[in-house]
Order: structure tokens, then C-alpha cells, then sequence
């Protein structure tokens, strides 16, 4: 042989040596007739040696190859290393030859977009949110898993077409899908979107969907692709419906409102007319006959005279007193800081004007402000104050305390007395209209100055509450 000859042999003879990946030769029997230096490692975790047996899995693959004469792949974990074999079956042989490389970054690549693709399933499962692509030309429409959930097919159910995805929409809503999409298309835009209902196959069951796709053109610049997405919209659809249905009965019910504000406007009209007149003509005879009749009654029929004259006008305060309440509600708030002390000390001066032999303590924390009414909130200090000031009135010293505390980053504010108190029972309906306690017959008053209290506190969007102990005094808690 030529020495160039055998020169370029010893060159080919090497070349299996030199491959920095494992190449082995197995025969039929599962003989491994050949192996370069690279196959050490594998050899050693395979407990195999040039003229040893392969493992039974890759005897299992060799036969499959030699009977099919087709190629096979076979994966193999080396170390640390993924490897990829190429069998090459050698019919006429009876051997195959193994052509290894090293898939290490191949397999990392390929589990991290599985990973990837689980992710973007789990997401797409978490917000309802399905995708989709139509090829135009060819008519072949893709689903992802959650896209099938939504329309509620599998996929061997399904024919993944335009035609038939319009069959799963709502039939009142299929034209308007259809043209929508269509006339993108047309109309060259470059998106589609629209919401609808879907009718699931198996239960039948309507959910609302919202589509929005965007369109992929050719080198031409026509449309043959579209790229979108389905998303269940169901329960925010139904929501935003319960909203509708809520919001249609609140503006029914506010017209309602309208209408009764309306009929009490009107009843208001007819108490401070239609009842007052009458009063006064009671109240103005009574005087004309007690004036003409002085000297010829007798002191009785003289003091009955004064009795009815003195109802008239307790009849007349009572309708001043509805009145002022039922205007409560339409009254508008003008609200500005104000100091609470000082609307305090000048209610209890004008009390201790009115009565200046009685003794009465009354201690006010300085200062204390509020953004509220002064018209108002001067009406529940006099209420309050009028209140504790008459239910002391049978004690000796009698004390009147108005302070302010802190409770859950709130002020809250309270007036307490050493009076008359009251027991749980009573507490109940102690701001209820014409609800008076026990014992209360000889305090002046109507019953509805707590109600009105109450009335302005709540149109201040707060709350107000008492605690009472019988003989021991009493302690109404308020904030704004």
C-alpha cells in the first residue's frame, strides 16, 4: 500500500478516536464491538467493556433498529451530562453504530420552556385567559388548554376552524362576532375586539366572554394571520349587571323617596296652617272671654280659661318642635371647625341666666373642636346640656361634665351628669320620638329632643349612645 494511501487511512482510522463525543459499535447480539476513548465515563456506569454486553435497555433499541433498518435515537444520562445517540443500523453487518453528543444545555433548554409553558397554562387557568391563532389562509385555528375550558370542548371534540368556532357563540350574538371580524379584516385594521356570550357544549351553560386579537401581514402587507386572546369575563359581567340592577332600584326608590319628601312637605304645610289656625282662634277666645267675663268668674272658670289658653300654646310649641325635626332631613350640612367649648359655656350661661338660684358645677375640657354644623351641633348641646341641666335638678350639687377621649383614632365626645339617670330598659327606646323615663312628667319637654340628637349626629355620619345607672346620673357618648 502506498504510504499516502496508507496515510489517509490512519486519518480516517483516527477519526472516531479523536470525536470528543462517545461513538460506539454494538453487533446484534448486543456486543459492544467498539468504543473511543470519550465513551470511558458512559462505559463505566454502564459496568461495560469492549466485548461485554450493552445494557438491556440499549439491546432493546438496537433491535428495533436492525429489524426496521431505520435510524433510532436513544437518550443516556453520563455524569452530570445529557447525551444524545444517532444509531445508524449496518444492515448487511448486523451491527449499528452509536453516534453520541452531548444534549446537556439542549434538555435545560427544553425543560425550561416546558416550564415555561406549564407557567404560562397556570397562568392563563388563574385569569381566565385563554389564546388563540387563526392562519386565514389555510383555515386552521389553534386553542390554548384554557381557551377549550372557556367554550367548554376537548380538543378531539372540536374542529379547529373559523366556522366552527362561531358555532359556540351565542346565536344572538353570532352576526355581530362575525362582521366584527370579518369587517376588521376588510377594513385592513389591525385589531379585532368585542365581547359576547359563548354557549358551552356539554352544559350548556352561557358565559361571557371579551376576544381581542391583533392581525399579522405578509411581505405584501395583507392579513393572514390573527393572534388572540378569549377571556372569561363571567363574573365581572354579572357583577357590573347586579350593579345595573342595583343601581335601577336605588333611582326608583330615590323617585319613591322623592314622592314621600313630597307628601310630607305637604303634611308639614297642613300642620303649620290648617292646625294653627284653629289654636289660635281657641287661644284668642279664651283671652276675649277671660278679659270681657273678669269680674263675673269665679276664680275656677277663670283657671280653666288659663288652662286652655296655656294648651293652645303648648299645642303650638309641639308643631314648631315636628316641624323643626322633620326639616332635619333636608337640611344642608355647612360644615366648619368648631370649638366645642365655647358653643358649651354659652349654652349652660343662658340655663343658669334662666335659673340663677340653682347650684350647678359644670367643667368643660378646653378646646375641644370639631368639623361639623354650628347651627346644628348648637341644637344638640342645647338638647344634651338642657337635658342634664333639668335632671340634676334634684341635688343639692349638682355637676355637669363635658369632655373628650380618644377610641380607635376617633374623638369621641360625652356629657355626663350626677341626675336622675335611667335603668337598661328605658335605654332602649331612649331615642325614640315621644319617648320620656319614668319620673319625667314634671320636666318641661316634648320627647323628641334626644330623636332630633340623634337625627343630627347620623347626618353628620356619626353615632351617638348612652349609659345610665338609676338615681346616679346618666353619660351620653357622641363623634362625628
Amino acid at each position: 500500500m502506498p504510504d499516502q494511501t496508507k496515510e489517509i487511512v490512519c486519518n480516517i482510522a483516527l477519526f472516531p478516536e479523536e470525536n470528543p463525543s462517545p461513538v460506539l459499535r454494538v453487533d446484534g447480539g448486543g456486543i459492544l464491538l467498539y468504543a473511543n476513548s470519550a465513551s470511558t465515563e458512559l462505559l463505566t456506569q454502564w459496568h461495560c467493556v469492549v466485548g461485554g454486553s450493552v445494557p438491556g435497555f440499549v439491546l432493546k433499541k438496537l433491535s428495533m433498529s436492525l429489524e426496521s433498518g431505520l435510524n433510532q435515537e436513544l437518550e443516556a444520562r453520563c455524569g452530570d451530562r445529557e447525551l444524545s445517540f444517532i444509531m445508524v443500523p449496518i444492515i448487511e453487518r448486523s451491527y449499528v453504530n452509536f453516534y453520541g453528543h452531548d444534549s446537556t444545555k439542549r434538555k435545560q433548554i427544553e425543560e425550561g420552556l416546558a416550564r415555561s409553558e406549564e407557567r404560562l397554562k397556570r397562568t392563563q387557568e388563574i385569569a381566565n385567559l385563554g389564546s388563540w391563532e387563526l392562519d386565514i389562509a389555510d383555515n386552521k385555528l389553534v386553542w390554548s388548554d384554557e381557551a377549550y375550558r372557556i367554550f367548554g370542548l376537548q380538543p378531539h371534540e372540536f374542529e379547529a376552524t373559523y366556522e366552527a368556532f362561531l358555532e359556540v357563540v351565542h346565536p344572538e350574538d353570532r352576526d355581530a362576532v362575525n362582521e366584527a371580524y370579518i369587517s376588521s379584516i376588510r377594513d385592513g385594521l389591525d385589531h379585532y375586539e368585542i365581547e359576547h356570550r359563548v354557549v358551552q357544549k356539554r352544559s350548556g351553560k352561557i358565559l361571557y366572554v371579551h376576544e381581542k386579537c391583533e392581525h399579522v401581514r405578509d411581505e405584501a402587507n395583507k392579513i393572514v394571520r390573527s393572534i388572540g386572546m378569549v377571556h372569561d369575563i363571567t363574573v365581572r359581567k354579572q357583577k357590573r349587571m347586579e350593579v345595573e340592577r342595583l343601581n335601577a332600584e336605588l333611582k326608583t326608590r330615590y323617585r319613591e323617596l322623592e314622592d314621600l319628601n313630597k307628601e310630607l312637605e305637604a303634611f308639614n304645610y297642613t300642620i303649620a296652617h290648617d292646625l294653627r289656625k284653629p289654636l289660635t282662634v281657641i287661644s284668642g277666645y279664651s283671652q276675649v272671654l277671660e278679659d270681657l267675663l273678669d269680674d263675673k268668674l269665679d276664680q275656677k272658670s277663670i283657671d280653666y280659661l288659663k288652662k286652655i289658653t296655656s294648651s293652645t300654646i303648648n299645642m303650638s310649641q309641639l308643631i314648631d318642635a315636628l316641624l323643626d325635626f322633620s326639616k332635619l332631613a333636608h337640611t344642608e350640612l355647612k360644615l366648619g371647625k368648631v370649638n366645642l367649648s365655647d358653643v358649651a359655656n354659652l349654652v349652660i350661661s343662658d340655663l343658669k341666666s334662666a335659673e340663677p338660684d340653682r347650684k350647678v358645677t359644670f367643667r368643660a375640657m378646653e378646646n375641644m373642636e370639631a368639623n361639623v354644623d354650628i347651627v346644628l351641633i348648637k341644637a344638640v348641646l342645647v338638647n344634651l346640656l338642657g337635658n342634664a341641666w333639668k335632671f340634676t335638678a334634684k341635688q343639692k350639687e349638682a355637676l355637669i361634665e363635658f369632655e373628650m377621649k380618644e377610641s380607635d383614632g376617633k374623638n369621641v365626645f360625652f356629657i355626663r351628669d350626677n341626675g336622675a339617670g335611667f335603668s337598661v330598659e328605658e335605654a332602649q327606646n331612649l331615642f325614640a320620638p315621644f319617648q320620656r323615663l319614668r319620673g319625667a312628667e314634671a320636666i318641661t319637654g316634648f320627647g323628641i329632643g334626644l330623636a332630633t340628637v340623634e337625627r343630627i349626629i347620623h347626618r353628620h355620619g356619626g353615632e351617638i349612645w348612652a349609659e345610665g345607672i338609676p338615681g346616679k346620673g346618666a353619660t351620653f357618648y357622641f363623634r362625628f
